[in-house]
């Protein structure tokens, strides 16, 4: 055997050992392309598409605190409603979820709501759905905001609609209808009434009564800034209605809004006052800084503060220290007069809405 045997030899076994590894060698896949998050313009801003799905999603919320007081100077009187104490703070908490999908009944949608709030003098109570429903077309069914929610205008000194709802706030269990043309829309609703502290309970039983059911229609007009509705709200149990208007309209840098409300007597959606006018006005002095007076003339029920009528006379202030379409942050304070406790009192508040 000769050199050049033993080379070529060694050569073929060396390209046999590599054709077999080669064979059993583990080739990695080639990556799949990175899908991102598309932006949903379909349902409005802020939406995005579920990666993977036709769902678009969207994330909101607020944070609010504030603070109020009063010229009280501690002094208790419970047949004014005060405690002793001339200064208060609040930290109230929310966060929205919404999704949105296509479908051939129209958009399919959740809405949630989650809230939490702290006062001072007692301890945080915890995340609760505030709101929470699902929609198919104009249908929706669930925990939602009655439209009393839709009260009041941007002054914090208005206390329209004073529910006894569970945490006397203004969500229920429910059914509704709605319907948009142009710049109308209507709504009716069907509500469970039975966790309202007004509702009637049968003394054998225990168990609650079945008129405990409530009525609400709303009716919106919107062209530009000019925007007004109306609402009514029947409670079937206490057989008492409340009746709501709201009108407001922007030219240039004023802003004028009015409101009135009546309730035909004490029910589930209104437990304080049988009337009350409203208006408020507000200049703009810039784009961040705004301010203005507002004035409110009100009528308690017989049954509550003997009936009596009084005046609230004060004025708001805002500063934006931030806005845009998807997002707010600001700070609001005001000063007001009631002839009902002849006190002058004040609140300053930071709120951020995104």
């Amino acid at each position: 055997m000769n050199i050049k045997s033993v080379l070529l030899g060694s050569a073929a076994a060396m390209l046999a050992v590599s054709a077999a590894q080669a064979a059993d060698a583990i080739v990695a896949a080639a990556p799949e392309p990175a899908e991102y998050v598309r932006v949903c313009d379909a349902f409005g801003t802020g939406y995005f598409y579920i990666p993977g799905t036709e769902t678009c999603l969207k994330f909101g919320g607020q944070l609010r605190f504030t603070v109020k007081g009063n010229d009280l100077n501690d002094k208790k009187d419970a047949s004014k409603g005060t405690t002793g104490a001339n200064w208060a703070d609040e930290m109230r908490t929310r966060i929205n979820i919404s999704t949105k999908t296509d479908s051939e009944w129209g958009p399919i949608g959740t809405e949630i709501q989650l809230q939490s709030k702290y006062k001072s003098g007692s301890t945080s109570d915890s995340f609760n759905a505030r709101y929470a429903y699902i929609s198919v077309g104009g249908f929706s069914a669930g925990r939602l905001l009655s439209y009393g929610d839709n009260n009041g205008n941007n002054s914090y000194w208005n206390s329209f609609v004073n529910t006894a709802l569970a945490n006397s706030d203004t969500a229920v269990t429910g059914a509704r209808y709605e319907y948009k043309t142009g710049p109308l829309s209507f709504g009716v609703t069907i509500d469970d009434l039975q966790d309202a502290t007004t509702a009637g309970t049968s003394a054998v039983t225990g168990t609650k009564y079945s008129k405990d059911i409530g009525f609400e229609a709303q009716m919106a007009y919107k062209q530009g800034a000019l925007y007004g509705y109306l609402w009514g709200l029947y409670d079937n149990y206490k057989e008492h209605g409340v009746v709501y208007g709201h009108i407001e309209d922007t030219f240039g840098p004023h802003l004028l809004q009015l409101d009135a409300e009546y309730a035909s007597g004490v029910n589930a959606y209104e437990t304080k006052y049988n009337w009350q006018v409203s208006g408020v006005y507000e200049y703009s002095v810039n784009k961040q800084f705004a301010l203005g007076p507002a004035v409110t003339y009100y009528k308690y029920f017989d049954t509550v503060k003997n009936g009596d009528n009084y005046w609230q006379i004060g004025g708001d202030a805002y500063y934006y220290l931030q806005k845009d379409k998807a997002s707010k942050t600001f700070v609001q304070a005001g000063l007001a007069y009631s002839t009902y406790d002849k006190t002058i009192n004040s609140y300053v508040r930071l709120r951020r809405d995104f």
